[in-house]
């Protein structure tokens, strides 16, 4: 019997070790950074996947919701959230690991319209503005109660919006609504039409968070730290970035980016 007991414990034990060191991370999708629909999940999460490895770690990803991705992690049925910005309330109840990428939020307008924006929110209020309903864009942009504000269900409705005329302007993340006019069929044969207005209303590191009451949270990111220094020192980062297509100052300049965080 006592034979028997300890078979079924030696053999069990592989299955306990992967089950615990496989990561189930969780996001929304933010192209061109992750989504369902780029190659290897998009460059970001190509990125942590290969950290996690370095550690010997597996992980697995799911694109869902914003808010049922945070509820996922805060019930601690997922192990982490990618491409998080930073809250002061959202730090309260998540460890963040190192900044992994930068996203700047603005207004996008038509190149035919006039438009009197000075990077200031005041300036702003004269507009119709679309915004993806769960979207972030910059803590005073979001407190502020002049704005006119038109809800849409994602940055892609916004962007065709305002290519009808029927919104002046739209608030969202400049990286995110370049990638929809190139790829999204609705929007991207007026893609020419659509500009970015400078200067940005907010910059936004990206973090990768997992819950702070989770089984060993901060020794889970400071493995996933030590694995982007790994990756850094070897090589395989610019790697990477290279299968994404990124030109060799990009490589550069992102790899100066984790080094300098």
């Amino acid at each position: 019997m006592i034979k028997l007991l300890i078979f079924i414990a030696v053999i069990s034990m592989p299955t306990k070790v992967f089950s615990e060191q496989a990561w189930q991370i969780v996001t929304e999708n933010y192209p061109p950074y992750f989504s369902e629909n780029l190659p290897e999940n998009g460059w970001l999460y190509d990125v942590t996947k290969a950290a996690l490895k370095t550690q010997g770690i597996n992980s697995e990803i799911e694109f869902t919701t914003w808010d049922r991705a945070l509820k996922l992690l805060e019930k601690k049925r997922k192990t982490a959230i990618l491409g998080a910005f930073y809250s002061v309330k959202r730090n309260e109840v998540f460890y963040y690991s190192r900044p992994l990428a930068v996203a700047h939020s603005g207004i996008f307008k038509r190149k035919q319209s006039t438009v009197n924006y000075d990077g200031s929110i005041q300036s702003l209020q004269p507009y119709s503005i679309g915004k993806e309903d769960s979207a972030f864009v910059s803590q005073e942009f979001t407190s502020n109660t002049e704005l006119a504000i038109t809800s849409t269900k994602s940055l892609p409705t916004s962007l065709y919006l305002l290519q009808q005329g029927r919104i002046d302007l739209v608030a969202g993340t400049k990286e995110v609504g370049k990638y929809w006019l190139e790829h999204n069929k609705e929007i991207a044969l007026g893609k020419n039409k659509i500009e970015y207005l400078s200067p940005d209303l907010a910059v936004h590191k990206l973090y990768l968070i997992v819950a702070q009451s989770s089984y060993q949270a901060k020794e889970r990111l400071y493995k996933f730290n030590g694995g982007i220094n790994i990756l850094i020192e070897n090589g395989e980062i610019a790697k990477i970035m290279k299968k994404h297509h990124f030109s060799n100052e990009k490589i550069t300049k992102y790899i100066n980016f984790l080094k300098e965080n």
